[in-house]
């Protein structure tokens, strides 16, 4: 299990940089009803139910997806502290 409370090798730092661009476009939208930032919130929303159905929900049955959708939007929202310009 590595410090980020996600199993090792569920999900590559790509994929959070990936996920955090999404979830930015749509969490801090000036218009979060515009289509842009819909289809964003679409997008982040398909991946990560991808992820927990493809990773997490295989090999570790006692992560629900609440879980991981919360833990996934937290390491989306730190990647962007981070590595705000």
């Amino acid at each position: 299990m590595s410090e980020d409370g996600i199993p090792e090798g569920t999900i590559t730092r790509d994929e959070v940089a990936e996920l955090a661009c999404l979830f930015d476009r749509y969490e801090f939208a000036f218009d979060p009803r515009s289509l842009a930032a819909r289809e964003a919130e679409s997008d982040f929303e398909e991946r990560i139910r991808t992820l927990f159905a493809e990773r997490v929900q295989p090999r570790y049955t006692s992560i629900s997806f609440a879980a991981f959708h919360c833990r996934i939007k937290s390491l989306c929202r730190a990647y962007l502290r981070i590595n705000a310009a």
